[in-house]
């Protein structure tokens, strides 16, 4: 089998997109967690310990030193073409209705600026940067 020569031709697939923003949050400090609804469900009973439909694709973790509590960040990756769903659409407005803003981050550029916006917060709070 011939190796594929030209993926640096085509666009990164979204799994691609995510796989180097989940890198760059790890550099960066933070944790990241797969929150991908479609692939989570536990527990017993009805909706028990399951994400709903259209939850964003990660939320990353950054410790506050000194402190219990951390920032958190829910992000949905998307490639430079991607759409979001209709249960997406649904369950980012539920998100925002309780004052969260999930991020749609579509390159390494738009996942280091909000790390950049992580570490101004965590310094404002007198945490380390």
């Amino acid at each position: 089998m011939t190796p594929d020569l030209t993926s640096h031709l085509r666009p990164a697939t979204e799994r691609e997109t995510e796989d180097s923003i989940r890198a760059l949050f790890l550099r960066a400090g933070w944790y990241p967690v797969k929150t991908e609804a479609g692939m989570v469900k536990r527990g017993h009973g009805p909706r028990r310990g399951h994400l709903p439909p259209g939850f964003p694709d990660l939320t990353v973790l950054r410790r506050l030193p000194g402190s219990a509590l951390c920032l958190a960040a829910l992000i949905e990756v998307k490639t430079d073409r991607g759409e979001l769903s209709a249960s997406r659409i649904d369950r980012h407005a539920e998100l925002r209705q309780h004052g969260l803003h999930p991020q749609i981050i579509r390159d390494s550029q738009a996942a280091t600026v909000l790390i950049a916006e992580g570490q101004r917060l965590a310094a404002l709070l007198g945490g380390d940067v």
